[in-house]
This record gives C-alpha cells, structure tokens and sequence, in this order.
C-alpha cells in the first residue's frame, strides 16, 4: 500500500472559499456555500474560510466557531433575540470575528507530521505550502479522518 501524500488529500486554495478582510458575514458564507457545492461529494463541506488582505495574502481563516463566538459576544450585549443577533451577524466584517492563520504544513512532510500538528494545536485544518513557503492548499482534519476510515474499511 502506498503512503498518501498531502497534494492528493489537501484541498487546492483555488477551489477553497476564500474571501478579503472586508467582506460582510454574510457574503463570506455565500461564497463558502458555492464553493462547497462545487467539491467533489466524497469531501466533506467547508467549515472554516480563508481570508486574505488587499495584497492577496492570506492573514486569518473565520471558522464556524468563530461565528458562534460572535453570537455570544453580542447576547452579553444585546437584548435581541437569538434569530436577531443571527441576522444582526449580516452586515459585520470578517475581520472583526476572524482567526489569524499562523500553522502551516510543508506539501513534502509526511501526512502523520500534518495530523500531529492539528492535534497538538487544536486546530482543524492546516495551510499547506509549497515552493518558498508560498501556501497552495488546504489540509483539513476531516479528510485525513475520511482517508483513515476509507483504509480501515477497505477489503
């Protein structure tokens, strides 16, 4: 059996939602939405989205949690109802609830190097790298967990 290398697992930044610092809530989940619609139906959903600044970088990643964070954030705050602070979430700016992007992955180091990193960290994806540390992709933990389910269930 041969050893799965990270370009075949992670997903390629062109087919990841990706959205600039200034995009409202709401068009960043649009565009999540439309990209994960067009992956292919044995990967998982995105769940997080990477954003990047007027230079085309990308600086930080808004993650599912990151949104919910918000939603508390504003209950402390506010006397709107969950729905209201839902639709309140709309119009604010990716980069008021954002994660600064910070682990990365070679696209060369072995695929337990990548999973031991996420677990390590706590986080569920990692940006992947390639030729000077230019990022090319994005491993997350749910398809290395596909890929050990589909090793362990194969005859």
């Amino acid at each position: 059996m041969q050893e799965h290398r990270l370009m075949e697992i992670m997903i390629p930044l062109k087919d990841y939602a990706m959205v600039s610092l200034d995009e409202t809530i709401e068009e960043a989940l649009k565009i999540s939405k439309e990209k994960s619609e067009r992956l292919s139906p044995e990967k998982f959903r995105h769940t997080a989205i990477l954003v990047k600044d007027a230079g085309g970088n990308i600086v930080g990643k808004l993650t599912q949690a990151d949104i919910l964070r918000g939603l508390v954030q504003d209950y402390m705050v506010s006397d709107k109802t969950f729905l209201g602070r839902c639709k309140a979430l709309r119009d604010k700016e990716v980069h008021e609830f954002m994660t600064t992007v910070t682990l990365t992955v070679d696209v060369n180091e072995e695929l337990v190097h990548a999973l031991q990193i996420l677990e390590t960290s706590g986080h569920r994806g990692l940006l992947v790298t390639g030729e000077g540390k230019k990022p090319i992709g994005m491993l997350r933990l749910t398809d290395i967990y596909q890929l050990v389910r589909e090793t362990i269930l194969e005859d």
